[in-house]
């Protein structure tokens, strides 16, 4: 499990204008929460929060240091908010954790191999990107993998085809569906069509096929 550490520094100054301010001058606003109702509002630099989201900060343990203290405090990331203009993050929650007890993540899935279903055609629809896991917070995996090499057309991938290890627990439902491998459109309907259409009677003030005038005679 990979482990990322950030220096953050307690905030002492709340509201609108400040968390403005410390976003001007390169730094994100924060809570870290703990056991029971105790939270420590705090800022983070942005820098290092964007190097901690780029190294799968959503399921890694984060190490939260403050500024001017030794005690660590290894935190995994509740929640951030993104700024909606895409400019970054507006606001970043991390949820300190022990390491001798369990909690619940969420996990990037990454589906491997060219699965046969595509070489004959088929389109791959991947419908679940992440998986919801609890384990001990030096067992988050910072991504799970499944390999998809024999999917058919027509097959579906559900989440209780997924292998993890044993100290690991999927908590999504296990008939919840992953992926498929759908046969690609066709066509056949509108050239059915187009023939019945060749098929059918002429209209009326139509000159009738020679096939039609001489059962007529």
């Amino acid at each position: 499990m990979k482990k990322v550490e950030l220096i953050v520094r307690e905030r002492e100054s709340f509201g609108s204008a400040e968390s403005r301010r410390l976003r001007r001058s390169g730094w994100i606003p924060g809570v870290l929460y703990a056991k029971g109702d105790s939270s420590t509002p705090l800022a983070v630099e942005e820098k290092s929060l964007k190097r901690a989201l780029g190294s799968d900060g959503g399921s890694a343990i984060l190490t939260l240091t403050f500024e001017g203290k030794n005690k660590e405090h290894p935190a995994i990331m509740k929640e951030y908010q993104a700024n909606p203009l895409g400019r970054g993050v507006m606001h970043v929650d991390f949820m300190e954790v022990r390491m001798d007890q369990p909690v619940e993540a969420v996990v990037r899935l990454e589906l491997e191999g060219n699965p046969a279903g595509l070489r004959e055609g088929g389109i791959l629809d991947h419908t679940l990107r992440e998986l919801h896991v609890r384990c001990l917070p030096g067992d988050i995996p910072e991504s799970i993998h499944h390999g998809i090499e024999e999917m058919q057309i027509g097959d579906s991938l559900k989440v209780g085809d997924i292998a993890v290890p044993a100290n690991v627990e999927i908590l999504n439902e296990p008939e919840s569906q992953v992926a498929s491998i759908m046969a690609p459109t066709l066509v056949k309907e509108e050239a059915a069509g187009g023939e019945e259409g060749a098929e059918a009677a002429a209209a009326p003030g139509e000159k009738p096929a020679e096939g039609e005038a001489e059962a007529e005679a």
